[in-house]
């Protein structure tokens, strides 16, 4: 029995039992940060680019802004962007003292789920809100694009605390060429929508 309790021979294999649990949380929780990063910086890359490519034009469409939006995947490759992702772009501009206002607004599509949120800059023809600190004059316009993504950890909700996230980021740029006020109307939404005087409102964009 002395000889038993002298035997130090299972020490390695019961402290490697303990210590396999952290290391795997650590492992995993350390993967899942650096995805969770990674793609943190390419929503910041797409809300930048898909500002500054729309403002490169005197006019824009709904169409237009359909396929500029389609750059949003490319950026964020290689994870996927139109499962998890959606694009809302605004037109804000100022007209004297009166508060900035919200001109049109157009919103990709991959935008349904229960996760899914409303515009943070405002609704067509209501009052902007803009971040703090950033002025607009009298009679400027800004291009306002707003990226929503859902995160979804890889090894289950149990790593991050809270399961799914929502990512948000912004990108403003002011129009080179026009003052991109008004969205060109290239063709009729099916089926009309009228929003109490607003503007038209479907899938896809606000005209």
């Amino acid at each position: 029995m002395r000889k038993f309790l002298r035997d130090r021979g299972g020490n390695a294999a019961v402290e490697l039992a303990l210590c396999v649990p952290f290391l795997a949380m650590l492992l995993l929780g350390g993967v899942e940060l650096t995805r969770y990063i990674l793609i943190t910086q390419k929503l910041e890359k797409v809300a930048v680019t898909l500002s500054d490519v729309a403002t490169q034009s005197e006019s824009i469409s709904s169409t237009e802004l359909n396929t500029i939006v389609q750059a949003a995947g490319q950026v964020m490759q290689p994870y996927s962007f139109s499962a998890n992702g959606y694009v809302i772009i605004s037109s804000v501009s100022k007209t004297g003292t009166n508060p900035p206002r919200v001109n049109w607004q157009y919103t990709s599509s991959g935008s349904s789920g229960s996760w899914t949120n409303a515009s943070r800059v405002g609704t067509p023809g209501a009052n902007a809100t803009m971040p703090s600190g950033f002025i607009m004059n009298d009679l400027e316009n800004v291009i306002v694009s707003e990226v929503f993504y859902n995160f979804q950890p890889m090894f289950g909700t149990n790593i991050i605390p809270g399961g799914n996230v929502t990512v948000y980021k912004t990108g403003f740029f002011r129009p080179r060429l026009g003052s991109l006020t008004t969205l060109s109307m290239l063709e009729l939404p099916t089926p009309w929508n009228w929003l109490g005087g607003q503007p038209w409102a479907y899938k896809g964009g606000i005209l």
